[in-house]
């Protein structure tokens, strides 16, 4: 009947342990997204978020942000440089149809002055 008891609690303690991993789980993802969603519009990491493990690291954080704004520096410009890349993109997409269009309107020429000739 020991035995019993013993196995069963076990059991309990590891179900319970497995329900505060998926739930602190749960907590990192969104903590993730929230600190995804600041990148993208431009703040610094952990200004809505919290994403530091101590009060050290954020005051260090805090003291570094200080420092990029008194230099004039952007907070954080991964958005500029993703917008930036799909501008490039773009351009590049762009810039490929428009050599194909030239190389047609060659082809083209080059045919009707080889027939007029």
């Amino acid at each position: 009947m020991e035995i019993i008891a013993i196995v069963f609690s076990f059991i309990v303690a590891i179900v319970i342990i497995d329900n505060i991993f998926d739930e602190r789980k749960k907590k990192m993802k969104i903590e993730a997204a929230l600190r995804e969603a600041e990148m993208e519009r431009g703040y610094a990491p952990g200004t809505y978020s919290r994403s530091f493990s101590s009060r050290k690291a954020y005051k260090e954080f805090t003291k570094e942000m200080k420092k990029r704004k008194k230099n004039g520096e952007p907070d954080f410009p991964l958005k500029n440089d993703r917008e930036e890349r799909a501008a490039l993109e773009k351009g590049i997409r762009d810039l490929e149809k428009r050599i194909e269009n030239i190389d047609l309107i060659m082809k083209e020429k080059s045919k009707k002055t080889e027939g007029g000739k």
